[in-house]
């Protein structure tokens, strides 16, 4: 058999190449919450346009003074998502990274001019997603994630909403749990905020809004996310302490927590290792889409 025709018959035989995963930059979601779009970043897995089915979504939140992108070229998202899904570690899904601002908090503030961004993810995003791509739209198909302040944010909206997240996950996350309604901060740490929590830094608004209080106030005899806390243990700012406190009372309120302690600071390096053990906890939280 000549050479060319049995490449051509050998290429005919096999199963078709699957098309590549896609990263979509620099999306807007329309906001009435904000009054302006919202950015956001999309994942969509391979043989995406090839397939029928709704799938499962991740959002994932970045941490303050970065952007959505960074997960896409510094956490290597495609590349950790593409291997998992391969090796069949994860299934296939959508991940939407949201423009979070640089320090938002994942706070609805009007005192700093960002607008309602709790209130853009939470509801505006999730709209616009579930409209134009094939995302699921029940809460055993939704799960969400982030590192330092979208660590806090992620587990804020998944004890805010429990009905709408299967499970949360915090890399690093940002939890200041030793905060006090009497607390009083310095100039340096109110610049952190920047405002989200107003100015100045209103200690009773921040407690309110804290996930420990948000977990709390839930109606346990409703849903529960599961929760995954992992952080650096080299972290410069000691969040493995904080995600220690966090765990324990998490786990007294009896609330699902895992935990993990990895080596690395308070970095990409971190957050990019962390993330295949994160979106593999996050899927174990999902389950078969239900019948229409």
């Amino acid at each position: 058999m000549r050479p060319l025709l049995a490449l051509l018959l050998a290429l005919l035989a096999s199963p078709a190449l699957a098309s590549p995963s896609q990263v979509l930059r620099a999306l807007e979601a329309p906001s009435p919450a904000l009054g302006h779009p919202l950015g956001f970043v999309l994942y969509l897995p391979p043989d995406y346009d090839e397939g029928r089915d709704k799938l499962p979504v991740v959002y994932l939140l970045h941490g303050a003074a970065a952007s959505a992108i960074d997960w896409v070229d510094q956490g290597h998202v495609q590349e950790i998502a593409d291997r998992l899904i391969a090796t069949h570690h994860l299934p296939p899904v959508i991940i939407v990274m949201p423009e979070g601002g640089p320090n938002s908090w994942y706070m609805d503030a009007p005192t700093d001019g960002s607008g309602n961004v709790a209130t853009a993810i939470e509801r505006d995003l999730p709209a616009y997603v579930e409209h134009g791509w094939r995302a699921r739209t029940d809460r055993r198909g939704r799960a969400i994630a982030g590192y330092s302040m979208g660590g806090y944010g992620a587990l804020r909206f998944a004890l805010m909403a429990p009905e709408r997240y299967a499970a949360a996950a915090a890399m690093s996350g940002a939890f200041w749990t030793q905060v006090t309604p009497d607390t009083q901060f310095d100039d340096h740490i109110q610049r952190i905020f920047d405002g989200a929590f107003g100015r100045p830094f209103d200690a009773r608004r921040f407690v309110a809004a804290n996930p420990m209080t948000l977990a709390a106030s839930m109606h346990h005899e409703g849903p529960v996310p599961a929760i995954y806390l992992t952080c650096g243990r080299q972290d410069r700012y000691h969040l493995d302490r904080e995600q220690s406190v966090m765990a324990q009372r998490l786990a007294a309120m009896k609330i699902p927590v895992e935990t993990a302690l990895t080596p690395g600071d308070h970095d990409w390096d971190t957050w990019s290792n962390a993330l295949p053990a994160v979106l593999q906890f996050l899927a174990r939280s999902f389950v078969a889409s239900p019948k229409s």
